[in-house]
């Protein structure tokens, strides 16, 4: 189940250890967070549903708060968001005035270990070196050929899709043995593999 507050916390979580990021760093960030939780716990820390685009996995619930635009998001969500996430400009934000510590209340112990996990691996890197990252990841890299010859614009990625790790990639820091991930989907999806 999505929620939209939780997602801000995280969203906020992130832009309060690397002060200040775009839109689709952001999202990225999130993402890696989510699949890094996922793999390790067999749930998302934002049960948000993504999307492969041509920027890579995209969290749709995430793309609509940093969107800030309230066609997509209630009045509520809007204010909430608003009080996290301080808006730079069209693409970076920075820290709002509720983004301290002590109000990310909705965060688990092991959803902020995620998260830290995150910005302390990725949180240097340009959105183009994380979208250059997140397209070698299974869930985006099933879909390049269709994105090359422009033949889609999005594909739903199945949740079960992010435990997964980069092919013949050693060293790649989601990287877990294929029985800790078989058991990460069994606990997600409930059923023994």
């Amino acid at each position: 189940m999505i929620e939209t507050a939780k997602i801000v916390q995280a969203l906020c979580f992130i832009i309060g250890k690397i002060k200040e990021a775009d839109k689709l760093k952001l999202v990225k960030m999130l993402y890696l967070a989510d699949k890094h939780h996922l793999i390790r716990y067999g749930r998302t820390i934002t049960g948000d549903e993504y999307w492969a685009m041509n920027y890579g996995p995209v969290g749709s619930a995430t793309k609509d708060i940093l969107t800030m635009d309230k066609t997509f998001l209630s009045k509520n969500e809007f204010n909430y968001a608003s009080k996290h996430l301080s808006k730079v400009d069209e693409y970076r934000f920075e820290p709002g005035d509720s983004c301290k510590p002590e109000e990310l209340e909705m965060l688990s112990e092991s959803d902020m270990d995620s998260l830290a996990f995150v910005t302390e691996t990725y949180g240097a890197m340009s959105y183009r070196s994380l979208i250059a990252l997140t397209h070698k990841y299974p869930e985006w890299a099933q879909y390049k050929d269709l994105f090359r010859k422009r033949q889609t614009r999005r594909e739903h990625i199945r949740t079960e899709e992010l435990i997964s790790s980069i092919p013949g990639d050693l060293d790649d820091p989601m990287m877990m043995p294929e029985d800790h991930m078989k058991e990460s989907r069994n606990i997600l999806t409930g059923r023994e593999n």
